[in-house]
């Protein structure tokens, strides 16, 4: 390339500039971009995401002294002090309360952060893919996240100073934060035998993994009503009234309609006619009841079963029936006649 060509290309760069400056889309009352982020706010309707505003020196210090006051066993040091634009990002969705991950290579301490700005090298305009964007926004520093550079220690890393990062904000308890991080990092860690034929995930999978976690976990926290919707109070059934009447006391109104269904309104005052036939059964049923009859007597120190079907006449064992032939009619002890003169269908007729 010519120098006739960088100049020209300068001149266009040059031009780009001050029409934007005349058209006042760069204000010349702007902070600097050493002092502050130049971009603190992002177009709804544009692709490109700006990053959060910096956060000032009086704020860094008094989020750094509530952190030390709220949890006094923890430490800030340059190994695990969070860098200021991770910091930032938190503090930004905070306030907000527009909650979004944050991905591993933006998760770095001061002091790694400090690293990789020191070894970066120069950045150099590419003049043939100039673009306005490129000269006014640089790239943060950020780390690879691979499966070949990358272990289980550095995984850890990156999840407690996430986490330390969230605290400072006030987003979430340390220790809520760190009992996600110790679960993470256990289900990672852990080791197959070869013959299972599984294998633990790797590296690219636990950020993937990481990432679909926080999504449900920001879901939750802002659902934006849905959870009080689905879990809203719900109207109790009708209770249906007891029928209480002078003939229906202590039944159902379904009973009383249902007695009131078969002509019978009058069924719960007692039993049916057809019931009250015969001597044995019915509401005027007497001790004469099969029901009642005594079944078993004690004959010199041994229990006994008296025979059923000889008390209604219908034994036809005679001699060879195992159980005795005597009435089973109860007395007024309620022991059993044991007449073997009649049997207990006929012990009413009968003159004792």
């Amino acid at each position: 390339m010519s120098l006739q060509s960088v100049l020209e290309a300068e001149g266009l760069q040059a031009n780009i500039i001050k029409g934007a400056v005349d058209a006042g889309l760069w204000s010349s009352s702007a902070p600097s971009a050493a002092s502050t982020s130049p971009a603190t706010t992002s177009d709804p309707s544009s692709w490109v995401e700006s990053f959060a505003p910096k956060l000032t020196s009086a704020k860094l210090l008094e989020m750094k002294q509530q952190f030390t006051k709220d949890y006094t066993r923890e430490i800030l040091s340059p190994n695990t002090m969070p860098s200021l634009r991770l910091i930032s990002i938190a503090a930004h969705q905070e306030s907000k309360k527009e909650y979004r991950w944050i991905p591993w290579k933006h998760r770095l301490t001061e002091e790694r952060a400090a690293d990789l700005q020191i070894s970066r090298p120069q950045k150099q305009p590419r003049l043939e893919a100039l673009g306005i964007s490129n000269l006014l926004l640089d790239d943060p520093p950020t780390i690879e996240v691979n499966d070949h550079g990358m272990g289980i220690s550095g995984v850890q890393r990156l999840l407690a100073v996430h986490d330390v990062a969230l605290a400072m904000v006030g987003s979430a308890h340390l220790a809520r934060l760190k009992a996600y991080s110790n679960k993470f990092v256990h289900l990672l860690s852990q080791r197959y035998d070869p013959s299972s034929g599984l294998r633990a995930p790797g590296i690219l999978e636990a950020q993937q993994a990481d990432c679909k976690l926080w999504q449900q976990i920001f879901a939750l926290v802002s659902d934006k009503g849905e959870m009080a919707s689905l879990l809203q109070a719900r109207a109790k059934p009708l209770q249906i009234p007891r029928w209480s009447d002078k003939g229906n006391k202590g039944k159902g109104l379904g009973k009383f309609m249902v007695d009131a269904w078969k002509g019978n309104p009058g069924a719960s005052k007692g039993k049916s006619e057809g019931k009250d036939k015969g001597p044995s059964k019915g509401k005027g049923a007497s001790k004469g009841a099969s029901g009642s009859w005594v079944k078993d007597v004690v004959i010199n120190g041994e229990t006994k079963q008296l025979c059923m079907q000889w008390q209604s006449g219908k034994c036809s064992r005679g001699a060879n029936c195992a159980f005795i032939h005597a009435c089973a009619f109860p007395k007024g002890d309620g022991t059993a006649c044991m007449s073997k003169s009649h049997n207990a269908i006929s012990h009413a007729n009968t003159a004792h």
